[in-house]
């Protein structure tokens, strides 16, 4: 297949897929020849098992103008793998799905039909429901509400089973932050983003590699690197201490004038203590804006995107 006129590129993050990604492969092919459109299919191998690597070899060899193998040099993270393999894409859209079988390449049809019909920069397939452990169902949907709430313009909807155009997902690759999030780099390049319901698949084969400890700390990572809450809520406080120990002062100040009737020393050891404490809480808050501010100058956000060109 010729890649440079391929319609669609398919992305597929590779840690643990040794025994799924061919099987998808061969749903991917059938489906795309039964829609008569062409597409491009790029694994990224992120150092996981070693089979899966040799596998992904072997794919190449028997399909070497649709099929594309990348080996990352170290473990990055599902979100850098599918950076590096948008970076490489030809395809007018880009479609991102896990290697797990958990998505139906089938599924794969509503997205570009939601697309074609709403014309949106990206689509997300919303699962009907998720089939995870129970306990991991809690954690995912503990954390992607808490995600939704301190990640403005964040679509509720997000996962990692989307549809996106050529021109957004290029600016994504542009971007450089000290953790990759690409739902939350996605918010900083569209607003027209939507969602469709999609199956979600009990998982057959294989373990999943994220564990209750990465997801922690992969909603951690994500929640101090693109949300402003942590910072705000630092400053809030520190302005709320400040201006209660402001307050206090000025009691102790206008009691021991009117009255007089403090011991001898407290109202100088509380007025001191008290306005060095507001100053050190005032200067934290202050503190705490201008890291944000730094924050959001080193990420690199562009100032603007061209959608469209007529």
């Amino acid at each position: 297949m010729d890649t440079q006129q391929s319609l669609y590129s398919v992305i597929i993050p590779v840690f643990n897929g040794e025994k799924t990604i061919e099987i998808l492969s061969v749903e991917l092919q059938q489906l795309f020849d039964s829609r008569n459109e062409k597409f491009e299919l790029i694994f990224v191998f992120d150092c996981g098992n070693e089979e899966a690597w040799q596998k992904i070899l072997k794919l190449k060899a028997k399909s070497p103008s649709s099929i594309t193998g990348i080996r990352l040099s170290k473990n990055y993270g599902q979100h850098n793998a599918t950076i590096c393999g948008i970076k490489h894409s030809k395809g007018k859209f880009i479609i991102t799905m896990d290697e797990d079988l958990q998505h139906p390449p089938s599924e794969i049809t509503k997205l570009i039909e939601q697309q074609i019909k709403t014309n949106a920069c990206v689509v997300y397939g919303k699962y009907n429901e998720l089939k995870h452990s129970f306990f991991r169902n809690l954690t995912s949907k503990l954390a992607g509400k808490l995600l939704q709430k301190s990640i403005p313009g964040l679509h509720p909807d997000f996962t990692s089973f989307r549809l996106i155009k050529r021109k957004i997902a290029l600016e994504i690759t542009k971007m450089n932050n000290s953790y990759t999030f690409l739902d939350g780099y996605i918010t900083w390049t569209t607003n027209n983003v939507t969602s469709i319901r999609v199956e979600h698949n009990n998982r057959e084969i294989g373990k999943s590699a994220y564990g209750i400890s990465k997801l922690i700390r992969h909603t951690s990572n994500i929640f101090f690197t693109f949300s402003y809450a942590p910072i705000r809520i630092v400053s809030i406080l520190s302005m709320f201490f400040f201006l209660s120990t402001s307050s206090y002062v000025i009691y102790i100040l206008l009691r021991k004038l009117i009255y007089n009737d403090l011991v001898k020393g407290y109202a100088s050891i509380i007025i001191f203590s008290g306005l060095g404490i507001a100053a050190i809480l005032f200067g934290i808050s202050v503190l705490g804006e201008y890291v944000y501010r730094v924050n959001e100058k080193t990420t690199q956000k562009p100032n603007f995107i061209e959608q469209e060109e007529i």
